[in-house]
């Protein structure tokens, strides 16, 4: 790649997971020259959550994916069963709006693979992938230049997406966290005999949940996410203590078969001092992440780069896409914390289970709100009454 003397592209964006690309098709959408980089070669896996939540859908049909992403074989999610160990779960369905009432288990695998694909084929971005980005630049002219292992690119818009940990983003001084007290995840995949099992299950034990999402392939992810005592538990033989806590938790998996390695991944929360600011924008995980017991990352991830495109077309790009940002994350950032704190306190979660057999609609509700279909005040006082004293 030449050493850049003018302008190289309009977009530069800087990795290519389900944020990134879809930030660089979005924007060529809209006419951009885009440039996308990553320091990885693809198709790569990666631990995800694998669940794409029903509010996802419609930006990945607006990319002309969603087809591809059902004929490879991603099957229906219908909703959240959650529960304690050894007792039965309650099923939660997806709220129906504006016609999205299934969320779909896409193989992070295959996923990318697919999203890879779609931006090389576009005549309008440049994909660069085993390019590592290393630094970005903001230039005296306006402009932003992005330091890669194969020369400088200068552009007038950069999004970094670079993930949870995004080291661009701690170059630009804007990382807040990772704050306490911090959660991981161990994440693999299990071979199922039988039907598949639309529903993404939690079940809580001390300190620690299992959250699962089938996937194609028959297969079904299983991810143990945990505070770091638990972690401790881990330490030497990773692989085995997962396949123990995971076949204890949850039987049926012993007669599973685990295939492909088990990944760690975490601490999770992060939090940005700002999203946008002279021309270069986060994206995705990069832009502050939560925690994946919601399963949101993968639609949150589409939607903010849908938003990052259109703010393009402002006249003030920044404060536009830090509005969206804002208005896409606030409310499901607070439903994420009240699962959390569901996760951290059994008795509420026994109130929460009974309380859904006298008002089941409550749950579904709180779903929507994590979906970004409507706000809390969707949920009245009486039932926020019974959620969480299960009266």
């Amino acid at each position: 790649m030449p050493v850049a003397r003018g302008i190289d592209a309009d977009v530069a964006v800087v990795g290519a997971g389900p944020a990134g690309a879809a930030a660089a098709l979005f924007a060529a959408a809209h006419g951009h020259r885009v440039i996308i980089f990553d320091k990885q070669a693809f198709p790569r896996d990666k631990p995800c959550g694998e669940g794409l939540m029903p509010g996802g859908r419609p930006a990945l049909r607006e990319l002309g994916l969603e087809e591809n992403v059902v004929s490879g074989g991603a099957p229906p999610v219908h909703g959240i069963q959650f529960g304690r160990v050894e007792e039965p779960h309650v099923a939660v369905p997806f709220p129906a709006h504006d016609g999205e009432h299934a969320g779909l288990g896409i193989r992070r695998l295959t996923f990318d693979a697919q999203l890879a694909d779609a931006l090389g084929q576009h005549s309008g971005i440049q994909f660069s992938p085993q390019t590592e980005a290393r630094d970005i630049r903001r230039d005296s002219d306006g402009m932003t230049t992005v330091l890669t292992a194969a020369g400088e690119v200068r552009a007038r818009f950069v999004a970094v997406a670079d993930g949870l940990r995004s080291a661009l983003r701690h170059r630009l001084g804007w990382t807040v966290g990772p704050r306490p007290p911090h959660r991981y995840g161990i994440v693999a995949h299990w071979l199922m005999a039988g039907p598949v099992d639309p529903w993404v299950r939690i079940t809580f034990d001390r300190g620690l949940e299992v959250y699962e999402c089938p996937v194609a392939g028959d297969q079904r992810m299983v991810a143990l996410l945990c505070y770091q005592d638990r972690m401790r538990e881990f330490g030497g033989r990773l692989e085995a203590r997962y396949r123990e806590i995971a076949q204890a938790i949850r039987p049926g998996l012993r007669q599973a078969d685990m295939v492909g390695p088990v990944s760690a991944v975490g601490p999770f929360w992060y939090g940005t001092r700002t999203v946008a600011d002279r021309g270069i924008f986060l994206v995705g995980d990069a832009a502050g992440f939560t925690d994946p017991i919601t399963a949101e990352g993968v639609a949150t991830g589409l939607r903010q780069a849908r938003a990052f495109a259109d703010a393009l077309a402002s006249p003030n790009p920044e404060p536009a896409y830090r509005q969206a940002h804002r208005r896409l994350t606030k409310d499901p950032h607070r439903v994420a914390a009240l699962f959390l704190r569901l996760s951290r306190t059994p008795a509420l979660v026994d109130r929460a289970i009974h309380n859904h057999a006298q008002s089941p609609q409550t749950l579904t509700k709180l779903l929507g709100i994590g979906f970004g279909y409507w706000g809390f005040n969707r949920i009245t006082p009486r039932e926020w009454f019974r959620m969480f004293s299960g009266r």
